[in-house]
């Protein structure tokens, strides 16, 4: 409120300064919006010509069960999703008490009833069945009648019309997948349940040995935590090691726990011969990229591998607007051809891995419950190593100045929409 001693002419022209400003700021925001529209239809164009061109499959390897260091726990890469399925199937096929499951989607066609039948059976055998998806991009058909008699599932954070719909919590979604079997096996990575994601190239680990009693209490909390009363609650997990060589970290939003983003930046701290990093969405902080371009600039071998085009071209775009200063300090950034690439994991030096469901972007690191696997293993870091070399022959390396001379509309894209970036 102005002084009624305020001059006319004074006030008015605050008056005009406020229009203009909000005038501005509202002519940004339909920028951002037209050029939004713009990466959205050029992205379903380009995916329509790469659809018609793509070849039959990616390179893969079938890597052999390893077992670690310390000689307590067995693991098993997974590269290719239908040898997953498999052994998921083959795994609840075997359970003989308890089957823990959750994840982010659940897509009711052959492969995600193949995966439900499995249940069923256990089920049937006696085997006590719990399951959490995500509702919000999971078929809408999914329910418990869907599951089964006797089964306990449970969507995440339905979202029913009214006032309850407008909450900011149901922006933060279950983006974890995990499979325990007897609290013996345990599977862990970036694949969801049905037909179109066995074409991606994605990263799963399966685990044997004590460090699934870890994975077992992730899901027993969450599941604690977040089904409705009345529900079973699931005991406290007993055995698990007070020094544990494989460590689960937990983003959980509601209680405001983060330590993914933590876990990365400190092994990025300590590499001294190479950070190899695979991930589907790449939208780091300030702080994640200083703590990269450092490596890079001290002598360490930085490269990130993401997808050429992802299913989120908005996503791509921000991606596109980090490279330059990436590539400027020495970070190698390659794109993934043909398939969308959807793992999310790590190696450092001859010692250091992580898989698991959080991506590099501000969504996964500050805002969904997501879960990740620490590893500390040389035979593991090993063929995380070999599986990126495999990788490689599938993509395309990014160079400075060739990146530098792309497109002038590319430039101006990824400019714009720059301010979007705490929003991915």
């Amino acid at each position: 409120m102005h002084s009624p001693l305020e001059p006319i002419a004074q006030v008015d022209e605050k008056l005009r300064l406020r229009t203009r400003l909000s005038r501005l700021f509202i002519g940004f925001v339909l920028l951002q919006a037209i050029f939004a529209l713009g990466v959205l239809v050029k992205s379903r164009y380009v995916a329509r010509k790469r659809e018609a061109t793509r070849p039959a499959t990616y390179p893969s390897v079938d890597f052999p069960p390893i077992t670690l260091t310390r000689e307590v726990d067995s693991m098993h890469l997974y590269m290719r999703g239908d040898e997953l399925m498999e052994d998921i199937v083959a795994a609840i096929d075997g359970a003989r008490t308890e089957i823990l499951v959750e994840t982010f989607i659940w897509v009711d066609d052959a492969s995600g009833r193949i995966v439900r039948d499995a249940l069923r059976r256990a089920r049937g055998r006696g085997v006590q069945v719990h399951v959490l998806w995500d509702w919000l991009l999971s078929d809408h058909a999914i329910n418990a009648v869907w599951f089964g008699d006797g089964i306990e599932a449970y969507p995440f954070k339905q979202i029913t019309p009214g006032l309850n719909a407008l909450r900011p919590g149901n922006f933060l979604r279950d983006h974890r997948k995990l499979v325990v079997v007897d609290h013996e096996v345990g599977f862990i990575g970036g694949y969801n349940f049905g037909e179109p994601f066995l074409q991606w190239r994605d990263t799963h680990l399966r685990l044997e040995g004590a460090s699934v009693l870890e994975l077992a209490n992730a899901f027993g909390d969450f599941w604690n935590q977040h089904v409705p009363n009345g529900a079973t609650r699931l005991a406290n997990v007993p055995g698990r090691a007070w020094d544990p060589h494989v460590l689960v970290h937990r983003n959980d939003p509601s209680l405001g726990i983060f330590p993914i983003r933590g876990m990365y930046l400190e092994a990025i701290d300590r590499a001294a011969d190479r950070i190899w990093i695979t991930n589907a969405y790449f939208v780091p902080d300030r702080a994640f990229r200083d703590s990269l371009t450092e490596a890079a600039r001290r002598g360490v071998d930085v490269r990130v591998l993401l997808p050429e085009h992802s299913n989120h071209p908005m996503t791509d775009a921000l991606a596109h607007g980090m490279f330059e200063d990436l590539l400027a300090a020495g970070v190698r950034v390659f794109l993934y051809r043909n398939f969308m690439l959807h793992a999310k994991t790590a190696v450092i030096d001859d010692a250091w891995v992580t898989v698991g469901t959080a991506n590099i972007d501000r969504w996964s690191m500050l805002g969904n419950y997501e879960v990740n696997l620490e590893v500390h293993d040389a035979k593991l870091a090993a063929q995380l190593g070999d599986l990126y070399e495999v990788d490689m022959q599938n993509s395309n390396e990014v160079h400075l100045e060739a990146w530098r001379r792309r497109p002038l509309h590319w430039k101006v894209t990824e400019r714009v929409l720059r301010n979007l970036a705490p929003l991915m």
